[in-house]
């Protein structure tokens, strides 16, 4: 197994949380939360895939 399918599997496995949730949890207490709520659209998020669409928008 390579490296890339490794990290593809462990993606996938990751837990996902309601954004609701995710929005009022400890992990993302550094957005703001009206910015956040705009840009998680999404029904359910994984805690690193929320950081990173947060990020993207950022930048």
């Amino acid at each position: 197994m390579s490296k890339t399918s490794k990290v593809a599997t462990s993606q996938q496995k990751e837990k996902k949380y309601p954004t609701g949730r995710l929005l009022k949890s400890r992990h993302l207490q550094g957005y703001q939360r009206d910015f956040a709520k705009a840009v998680l659209v999404e029904p359910e998020y994984s805690i690193s895939g929320a950081r990173e669409a947060l990020d993207a928008a950022l930048k």
